[in-house]
């Protein structure tokens, strides 16, 4: 292996990076738009101090042979704090592969966590456990459900989530959070506002408007709020909470509605919090969460332990 060193990718180098893995995460679109999403998402303010991307290079050719998304989390374990180190779309260009760049790149992006004050690590594996268990990690619970949008009460009382509604989403979502005996991620209002920022960036890039994004109830009966994303066959519930009973089946109406006008066939929700006694939920076959510690102080739960992690902590 060549000496290597760990850095943020510049301009150039980011370009290089999202146009090496569109056809992985490209979800359909042209390469140049979606280099243009991701760019616009990397140079967003919700971006700022959150959001790195970080390169393997050759220190003496200069060669970027591997590259991932860094995220900085804060969350809980059994009610104790830590800071989680989020790890996405970790590439290496197939010439390079099989190599040991990536897993050279994981350790040291672990590394310069550590030094940052991080205690752990979260990712979510398409390509099985076992090659992240070699390098420390350990599968968490990793279940959806799928629902038929006709099996969700019909009502009203709910509304679509405007600009600037942002803030009343995060203040539903962190007022109906108890602490939890297991993993969880903060809502501190950042995972909310960069997903949203992700969501019109994409809807940008595909000339349309305002993404229709979640979903709010208010009033004497109580509050309530989901975050929602279309994709092709499915309305995903990036989260929700309630914090009354009439309020939650508005809101479950509400997305009823909601995928039945835009012609989904299924609602996939991941079981976190409210939603976990709801319905019944099946191990899923990719987005495997996976942590392992950085910090060797931390205490961290058992491999296979329920995990509070929804949709939108999947970034």
């Amino acid at each position: 292996m060549p000496r290597t060193l760990l850095r943020e990718l510049s301009g150039d180098e980011r370009a290089s990076y999202f146009s090496g893995m569109v056809s992985l995460w490209g979800g359909g679109l042209p390469e140049d738009k979606f280099v243009a999403w991701q760019r616009r998402l990397a140079d967003s303010s919700e971006s700022a101090g959150r959001y790195r991307l970080l390169g393997l290079f050759d220190q003496d050719a200069g060669e970027l042979l591997s590259a991932l998304k860094a995220y900085t989390f804060e969350g809980s374990v059994e009610g104790e704090p830590v800071r989680v180190l989020g790890i996405g779309a970790v590439f290496t260009p197939e010439r390079l592969r099989k190599r040991g760049f990536a897993s050279r790149l994981l350790h040291l992006a672990m590394e310069d966590a550590r030094l940052r004050g991080h205690d752990c690590a979260l990712l979510f594996s398409d390509i099985g456990t076992r090659y992240y268990e070699e390098l420390g990690f350990f599968a968490l619970e990793s279940n959806e459900c799928q629902l038929d949008p006709q099996s969700l009460p019909k009502s009203h009382g709910f509304r679509a989530a405007a600009p600037g509604d942002e803030l009343t989403v995060s203040r539903i979502f962190a007022a109906c959070r108890t602490p939890q005996p297991r993993f969880s991620l903060a809502r501190d209002g950042w995972s909310v506002r960069f997903q949203l920022r992700r969501l019109r960036e994409l809807a940008r890039v595909r000339d349309v408007g305002e993404p229709e994004w979640g979903l709010i109830v208010e009033g004497s009966l109580g509050d309530a709020a989901a975050m929602i994303r279309h994709t092709k066959e499915a309305l995903d519930v990036l989260d929700c909470a309630w914090t009354t009973n009439q309020a939650r089946d508005r809101l479950l109406g509400g997305l009823r509605e909601c995928a039945l006008r835009s012609n989904r066939a299924r609602i996939r929700v991941w079981p976190a919090h409210q939603t976990r006694p709801l319905w019944p939920f099946s191990p899923r076959s990719s987005a495997i969460a996976m942590i392992a510690p950085i910090k060797a102080t931390v205490r961290l739960p058992p491999a296979g332990t329920r995990a509070e992690l929804a949709l939108l902590d999947h970034i």
